[in-house]
C-alpha cells in the first residue's frame, strides 16, 4: 500500500467506525422509545373491542431536500371503539376475558358525540388484507397519549430483543473500522522510521 494514501485510507476506515457508532445510538434510541411507548400501554391502557367502519389504502408523503419528496404506502383501518372502557389492559386476558370487554357506543348521528369514538389505525399489508368491514377488533387504548389506540396484539407482541442484534452489528462494526483504522495508521509509522534508520 503507497505510504503517501494510507492517512487517507486510515481517516475513511476512522470515518466509517464513527458513523457505525452513530447507527448504534440511533438504533439503541429507537428501542428506548418504542419500550417507552409500549410501556405506556402495558401500563395505563384500557383493553375495548373496536368494530372496522372503513379501510383505506393511503401513501404518506416525506419532503426532502432541494424539494424531493418520497412515499411510503400506508394502510389505514377506521374503527369504533371504547376510549374509557374501564378494563385495564394488565386485567386482560386473565381477569376479563375477551367476550366481556365493552364495545363502542350506538352512533347517535350527532358528528362531535360520534367522533370522540372514532380513530384510525396504521396496520401491516397482512393486517389490512384479512380484516373486513364489520369485524370486530381487541385495542387498547391510554388517556391523554393523543397517539390513538393499538391492537392488543402488538403490545403484547412487543419484544425489544429485535433491536438486540442490529446494536450488535453496529458496535462490531464500529470495533472493527476503528481497529483497520489505527492498523493502516501504525504500519504507516512503523514503515516510515524503518526508512528512517535506513538512511542514517
Amino acid at each position: 500500500m503507497n505510504n503517501a494514501a494510507r492517512p487517507w485510507i486510515g481517516l475513511v476506515f476512522k470515518c466509517l467506525a464513527v458513523l457505525a457508532l452513530i447507527f448504534a445510538g440511533i438504533f439503541f434510541m429507537r428501542m428506548q422509545e418504542e419500550q417507552s411507548g409500549i410501556g405506556r400501554y402495558r401500563a395505563e391502557g384500557s383493553v375495548s373491542r373496536a368494530i372496522v367502519t372503513g379501510k383505506k389504502l393511503d401513501k404518506q408523503v416525506y419532503e426532502g431536500r432541494a424539494g424531493r419528496s418520497r412515499s411510503k404506502d400506508v394502510q389505514v383501518i377506521s374503527v369504533r371503539f371504547l376510549p374509557k372502557s374501564g378494563v385495564r389492559y394488565a386485567d386482560y386476558p386473565a381477569k376479563v376475558p375477551e367476550s366481556a370487554l365493552p364495545g363502542p357506543p350506538r352512533v347517535t348521528g350527532d358528528p362531535m358525540k360520534d367522533s370522540t369514538f372514532s380513530e384510525v389505525l396504521w396496520v401491516p399489508r397482512d393486517v389490512y388484507d384479512r380484516t373486513s368491514v364489520g369485524d370486530v377488533l381487541t385495542v387498547v387504548d391510554t388517556p391523554y397519549s393523543g397517539d390513538g389506540p393499538e391492537l392488543v396484539s402488538d403490545i403484547q407482541a412487543f419484544d425489544p430483543a429485535v433491536f438486540h442484534p442490529r446494536i450488535a452489528i453496529a458496535l462490531a462494526l464500529t470495533l472493527l473500522f476503528g481497529l483497520a483504522g489505527w492498523w493502516i495508521g501504525r504500519k504507516r509509522g512503523g514503515a516510515t522510521a524503518a526508512g528512517g534508520s535506513g538512511n542514517a
